[in-house]
């Protein structure tokens, strides 16, 4: 568990399922951050099992309230250990949108980000959000991310139809943002 002035990152629990479908059913979520539909409470408590499975999965919670508002997770881009592949991580996130703009999600990514470098020693860490996520995109850059390329997926198969940005944060670059805001 990670905790900040308003949050709690912590495992996901079964009794989350409710707010999993919420979002799973919901078009803003499947637009904005590519999370899955969800057909039913079962399929809810399914995808709970498999956030379960993932080492650096975390529900986003209120705590204040308790309330699950998000997810966040750091997961591996691949296991090749000769390409230095397991000293950098992918990071995907999203926020109920009942809570944009309020500096959650940034509060939410700086635990994340501080734990990945600090605790999990990594080297890179990177994001991929959709073209049209442009909230995503400031918000990563206002953390020190880098846009490095984007993919169009349409050229990789005809099975995918949108394109990613992707995004690159080194510790260094870490260090060198967080002095810029203690400064500020």
């Amino acid at each position: 568990m990670l905790e900040s002035k308003r949050i709690i990152l912590r495992k996901i629990e079964t009794n989350d399922a409710p707010t999993l479908l919420k979002w799973g059913q919901d078009s803003v979520y499947h637009k904005s951050a590519g999370y899955q539909y969800l057909e039913d409470l079962s399929a809810a408590q399914k995808s709970i099992g498999q956030y379960r499975e993932r080492p650096y999965s975390y529900g986003i919670v209120l705590k204040e309230s308790g309330r699950l508002i998000g997810l966040v997770e750091l997961y591996e881009r691949g296991l090749d250990e000769y390409n230095g592949l397991l000293m950098t991580k992918d990071l995907g996130f999203l926020l109920d949108k009942n809570y944009w703009h309020r500096g959650l999600m940034t509060e939410a990514l700086q635990l994340i980000i501080n734990f990945a470098f600090e605790k999990l020693h990594q080297n890179q860490i990177w994001a991929g959000t959709f073209v049209s996520n442009e909230n995503s995109q400031r918000l990563l850059k206002k953390l020190g991310f880098r846009y490095v390329y984007t993919t169009d997926y349409s050229m990789v198969s005809s099975l995918f139809n949108y394109q990613e940005k992707y995004y690159l944060l080194t510790p260094q670059d870490w260090h060198d943002i967080m002095q810029i805001n203690m400064k500020s």
